[in-house]
């Protein structure tokens, strides 16, 4: 076994003939063995701060000692060293990135990493996973580098979070020999960053060992216009998974993926019982298509933030199939794309209307609609998509009506999939005849508003409330700015003249 010397370490070995303990006190430190050896660390006593990268060619394995909190290999002065064949836990604790390369073994591991994040890569856990705080992180893209929890029970992961606050960013290996049904299942706590926690559930079909190695993403599914189409009306176009079995056919089981508040499903619950699990496989040829057909009440969630979809059918998880994703028989529901905001609001004699979509990279066009009873909504006007990753509008209703107007967005992809917008509402009490005095009651400066119509065809009066005349202007802006400072305190007429002989009359209040 070799230390590495990265930053200041300090080392201090201590060897007794009745315990053999190493007392190491060390400041960013890599481990690293040559292939072919084993480092068994059994007697606790070793303490690393800062960041700690270990690096071999062999395996690894280290046990708890029997000291109390804080746990793990800390205290090399503690009694009752475990040996290596006994059993142990290992916790993770601190506020540092903490690093394990190459194969290593712990018997029980807990995560307790309040602020930093555990990377590991080729590690099994041979008993309980146990994911406090923090989150795991296994190197993307090394092969088919994975966290794998060998023991093939199904409580082998558990959380005192309930995963609110540590899940694996990465792929991650389960070994399971008990047979699945909807209360029996192996939980694949996955997701991405700290804020994206999208598990997955498997039910397996036989007592055979298998297992299966999950990994999630977001973004775009491959291939995700080929669908089989019934059932399929489109896929997800913001995440899928990634689900492989060691030997394929003792994996088979039934498959529950999650969905949450990026998945953009729809807020309707009899539309939203519409998802299903969609998985890419060979009919041939390859297409994305459902294990076991779609049937209802596969859907569970009281809304569209959280919930499962569970597969009717057991799917296969061979390299060329692994792929899976989130499917729906209605065109109504969401998946494509990310609306980040949709409003409406009264500018002028008009209605602007603003949104900002993300993962528009397949929408095609955004349909404007409008109502005047937000149940029955025609087509306005379409603003064509930019098919980018973050895109903001701008578009403009001329004529709203007196009273309310409803508006809605109709997002329309490639394949000619869409869904809704939430509604916005405005109200008018004019229509476009709008004029609007601001602040009220004023002090310096009074702004008034008018419609389009008004600029260069009206004539603004102000009277004092004896009727006496202030001033007089034609307007030839939307926007008039008045200067009223030099009013006394009071009530004041504001009158306009149209051409055609019409007069409105309006109060304000200087202070």
């Amino acid at each position: 076994m070799l230390f590495k010397k990265i930053g200041l370490v300090s080392l201090l070995f201590w060897t007794s003939q009745a315990n053999a303990q190493q007392i190491v006190r060390a400041t960013d430190v890599q481990m690293v063995s040559e292939a072919g050896t084993r480092v068994v660390i059994s007697g606790g006593g070793i303490t690393f701060k800062g960041t700690s990268n270990w690096v071999n060619n062999g395996e690894t394995h280290i046990y708890k000692t029997t000291a109390p909190s804080p746990e793990g290999w800390l205290d090399s002065t503690a009694t009752g060293v475990l040996s290596a064949s006994s059993t142990g836990h290992v916790f993770f604790r601190g506020s540092q990135r903490q690093s394990f390369y190459g194969k290593t073994r712990f018997y029980d591991l807990s995560i307790r990493n309040t602020a930093g994040d555990t990377l590991l890569s080729s590690c099994e856990v041979r008993n309980i996973l146990n994911l406090d705080t923090g989150y795991i992180f296994t190197r993307s893209g090394y092969g088919n580098d994975s966290l794998w929890v060998s023991n093939p029970a199904i409580n082998a992961i558990a959380s005192t979070s309930s995963y609110s606050k540590s899940w694996v960013n990465g792929r991650l290996s389960r070994s399971g020999n008990v047979v699945g049904n909807i209360g029996t299942f192996y939980l694949f706590p996955v997701g991405k960053t700290d804020s994206l926690f999208a598990p997955v559930r498997l039910e397996k079909a036989t007592t055979n060992q298998a297992v299966w190695t999950v990994e999630y993403f977001t973004g775009f599914p491959f291939d995700y216009l080929n669908v089989f189409n019934p059932p399929i009306d489109h896929v997800s176009r913001v995440e899928y998974w990634e689900m492989t079995g060691v030997a394929v056919a003792d994996a088979s089981a039934k498959v529950s993926l999650s969905y949450r508040g990026y998945s953009r499903v729809s807020p309707s619950a009899l539309i939203r019982d519409s998802l299903i699990v969609a998985q890419y496989i060979n009919r041939p040829p390859f297409i994305w298509d459902v294990p076991g057909n779609w049937v209802t009440g596969n859907v569970t969630g009281a809304d569209s933030l959280a919930g499962w979809v569970r597969s009717n059918g057991f799917g296969g998880f061979s390299y060329d199939e692994r792929r899976f994703t989130l499917g729906t028989i209605s065109r109504y529901n969401g998946l494509p794309v990310k609306l980040i905001y949709f409003t409406a609001i009264a500018d002028g004699n008009r209605v602007r209307l603003n949104w900002e979509a993300a993962n528009e990279q397949d929408t095609r066009v955004y349909e404007i609609e409008k109502s005047t009873n937000a149940v029955n909504f025609n087509y306005l006007g379409a603003v064509s998509s930019r098919q980018t990753s973050l895109s903001a509008y701008t578009d403009y209703d001329p004529s709203p009506v007196a009273g309310w107007n409803y508006y809605r967005l109709k997002i329309i992809d490639k394949s000619g999939s869409f869904f809704y917008s939430p509604v916005r509402a405005v109200r008018f009490e004019k229509g476009m005849e709008q004029v609007k005095l601001f602040p009220n009651p004023a002090t310096d400066v009074l702004n008034v508003q008018l419609p389009s119509s008004y600029v260069n065809s009206s004539v603004i009066t102000v009277f004092g409330a004896d009727g006496k005349l202030i001033s007089s202007r034609k307007p030839a802006a939307n926007m008039v700015v008045m200067n009223v400072s030099s009013l006394a305190s009071g009530t004041y007429i504001l009158q306009i003249t149209k051409t055609n002989g019409d007069k409105e009359t309006y109060r304000f209040i200087k202070q």
